[in-house]
C-alpha cells in the first residue's frame, strides 16, 4: 500500500468510525455491522488488531455475571483493551444485544442516551487505537513521495466573508485533523499578489466549500467568488455549502461571538428574503453609480468603472445562485461536525482516483 492509498484508507476508516459513533436507537446494529465489516475487509487494518488480539474474552460469562446496567472494566494494557473492545463488538454484533450492553453507560429512559455513552466510553478507544495506527503508518512513508500525493489529491477551497473569519478558521482546522489542506484568500494570497488575481482561481479547484452566512451574501468579494465559481459548467457539482445559522455561534470563541447575532443566519428559503438580498445589490449598483457620477475626471473613472462591473456580475449571477442554493440538500454546521463532514468527505473521495 502506498501513501496514497493509506490516505484514502483513513478517509473511510473515519467516515466508517463516525458513522457508528453517531448511530441512532434502531439504526445501531446495522451500524455497527457496517463497521466490523469494514475493518475486517481491509488486511492493513485487519492486521493491527491480529496483533493486538492476543487474549480470548468469554462475554457469554462476562455479561451473565454483571449487573444489568454496570459497566464493563475496560483493560488498563493498550493491547488488551483493543483486544477486549474489539472482541466486545463481535460479540454484541453475533448476538444482536447492542442494547442490553450498553445499558447503564448512560442516564435516563432513553435508549439513545445509552448508546451515545456506550461509544463515547468504549467503542470511541478502539477507534483512535486505529486512526493512530494509521497516522504512524504514514509517517514512515519518504517525504519525497508527498509531492506526488498532493497532486492526487483534490484541491479544496474555501469561501468566506472576512467577518466569518473564525468560522473558517474552524472547518480549515476540521478539515486539516481530517488529513486535507485548504486554500484560503487571506492566509494564502502572497505578499502585492492581486485579491481579484487570486480569486479568479478558484474555478480551477475541484471544491469549493461555501460559509454561506447574512455577511456572506452581502459581500463584494464573497458573492464575485460566486461569480468566478459559477463560470464553471460544474460548478454544481464543485460547491460545497454550510448554511450557518444563528446557534452556530456557539461553535466559535472570541470578539465576533460578542457581537448582535440577530442577522447573522443566511435567509435563503424563503422568497420574500431571497428578493431582498437582489434589492440589495440593486442598490449597492445605483449607489455605485451615483459616486461615479460625481468624478468629473474621465480618467480618474475608470478604476470604480470596473468596480461597478463587478457589482453587475454580481447582481446578473445572485439570483440565480439563490435559486440553486434553496433548492440543494443543504447541510448544516452542527450535522457536519457531528459527523466529521461524512457528507462532504463522500463527494471529496468519490474524485480520488486511485
Amino acid at each position: 500500500m502506498d501513501k496514497k492509498e493509506l490516505t484514502k484508507l483513513s478517509r473511510e476508516f473515519r467516515m466508517a468510525g463516525s458513522r457508528l459513533l453517531t448511530t441512532k436507537y434502531g439504526t445501531e446494529e446495522a451500524d455497527l455491522t457496517r463497521f466490523l465489516n469494514f475493518i475486517e475487509s481491509n488486511d492493513t487494518i485487519l492486521k493491527f488488531i491480529e496483533n493486538n488480539n492476543s487474549i480470548n474474552f468469554d462475554f457469554e460469562k462476562i455479561n451473565a455475571e454483571k449487573e444489568w446496567n454496570e459497566k464493563l472494566q475496560l483493560p488498563l494494557e493498550k493491547s488488551e483493551e483493543i483486544s477486549f473492545i474489539y472482541q466486545l463488538l463481535k460479540h454484541i454484533n453475533k448476538s444482536k444485544n447492542f442494547l442490553n450492553i450498553s445499558f447503564g453507560y448512560g442516564t435516563g429512559n432513553k435508549y439513545q442516551a445509552h448508546i451515545d455513552a456506550f461509544n463515547n466510553q468504549v467503542t470511541i478507544h478502539l477507534l483512535n487505537y486505529i486512526r493512530e495506527y494509521l497516522e504512524d503508518l504514514t509517517l514512515e512513508f519518504p517525504l519525497s513521495s508527498v509531492d506526488s500525493l498532493e497532486e492526487s489529491t483534490p484541491q479544496i477551497f474555501i469561501s468566506y466573508c472576512w467577518k466569518d473569519n473564525e468560522f473558517c478558521n474552524l472547518i480549515e482546522s476540521d478539515f486539516a485533523d481530517l488529513g486535507y489542506k485548504v486554500t484560503r484568500d487571506q492566509r494564502d494570497i502572497k505578499f502585492k499578489e492581486s485579491i481579484k488575481e487570486f480569486m479568479r482561481t478558484i474555478g480551477k479547484h475541484d471544491f469549493v466549500i461555501s460559509i454561506i452566512s447574512d455577511h456572506y451574501l452581502k459581500s463584494v468579494n464573497s458573492m464575485f467568488e460566486i461569480s468566478e465559481v459559477m463560470r464553471s459548467h460544474e460548478y454544481k457539482e464543485k460547491m460545497l455549502l454550510i448554511i450557518l445559522k444563528d446557534e452556530d455561534i456557539n461553535f466559535i470563541q472570541g470578539s465576533i461571538k460578542e457581537e448582535n447575532p440577530s442577522n447573522f443566519a443566511a435567509n435563503i428559503y424563503s422568497f420574500p428574503h431571497r428578493v431582498n438580498y437582489i434589492k440589495y445589490w440593486e442598490a449597492k449598483e445605483h449607489e455605485y453609480l451615483q459616486e461615479i457620477a460625481g468624478i468629473r475626471d474621465e480618467v480618474n473613472k475608470i478604476v470604480p468603472l470596473q468596480e461597478l462591473k463587478r457589482i453587475r456580475n454580481i447582481l446578473s449571477d445572485i439570483s440565480d445562485f439563490l435559486s440553486d442554493i434553496s433548492d440543494w440538500n443543504n447541510t448544516d454546521l452542527a450535522t457536519l461536525k457531528k459527523t466529521d463532514y461524512q457528507a462532504f468527505i463522500e463527494e471529496i473521495n468519490n474524485s480520488i482516483k486511485i
